[in-house]
């Protein structure tokens, strides 16, 4: 007999791989151009700017869920992340990047409207969703951090740039890792051959097929982003080594 999957450890498990491939060309950052560095913190920038609206919309969306705790705890992280955009924004100008100055590029607008679009589907989907991008930030602020200090220690601009690391200090003292437990709590103890999970204290009724599915997609999602971002960012390289 096939062995079901544990919802909340299952979307861990696909994050974990997608985050482990993503990390490794990011190991030895020696090899990009400070220019390629600041352009990639500056489309991670849009995702932070879209980012309440995604809480937002989920928040309202979970409330179709039969508790609200659910809805509760998306208000809770949406009202914890409220200002962060333009923290960031502030904190990336002061080292000389200007997200205003950046040109669009399109699989990122691409990647943040598919995952806007998740976010107004069916509210286990909402939930399977949102537990899979918080549980990416966590690894996304651990990346961008040492992207940070790359590009400050190149500019000699340590001073300047310690908004822009405790930026993502904050993240990772606590922030992310009680956005990704506090959401994990409803997915624990639910398995994939469940097709309907009743409400159980403030839990709401689930459909863990549904939550596996929002998961699933928001990791897809998330890994073709990144696979475009780093294709761009050799092609950014390349450029500059013909141009010097």
């Amino acid at each position: 007999m096939q062995k079901q999957l544990d919802v909340e450890k299952t979307i861990d498990q696909w994050n974990a791989a997608f985050t482990e491939n993503a990390r490794k060309p990011l190991q030895d950052l020696s090899q990009y151009s400070t220019e390629s560095l600041e352009w990639l913190m500056m489309e991670h920038w849009q995702f932070s700017f879209r980012n309440c609206e995604f809480l937002w919309n989920s928040a309202q969306t979970t409330g179709a869920f039969d508790t609200d705790a659910v809805k509760k705890e998306l208000i809770r992280n949406y009202e914890e992340e409220s200002g962060h955009a333009a923290m960031y924004k502030a904190a990336l100008k002061k080292v000389g990047s200007d997200v205003e100055a950046r040109e669009e590029f399109v699989p990122t607008t691409k990647f943040l409207d598919a995952i806007g679009e998740l976010c107004l589907r069916e509210p286990s989907v909402v939930l399977g969703t949102m537990f899979a991008t918080e549980t990416a930030a966590i690894f996304e602020h651990q990346v961008f951090k040492a992207i940070s200090e790359e590009v400050i220690a190149r500019r000699a601009a340590e001073a300047a740039g310690k908004p822009l690391v405790g930026f993502h200090d904050l993240h990772l003292d606590g922030v992310e890792q009680s956005h990704k437990d506090e959401l994990g709590i409803f997915l624990r103890g639910l398995y994939q051959d469940q097709a309907v999970v009743a409400a159980e204290g403030i839990r709401p009724t689930i459909r863990p097929q549904q939550a596996l599915e929002g998961g699933k997609a928001a990791v897809e999602l998330m890994k073709e982003w990144w696979v475009n971002l780093f294709a761009e960012m050799k092609e950014k390289n390349k450029a500059l080594a013909m141009t010097a």
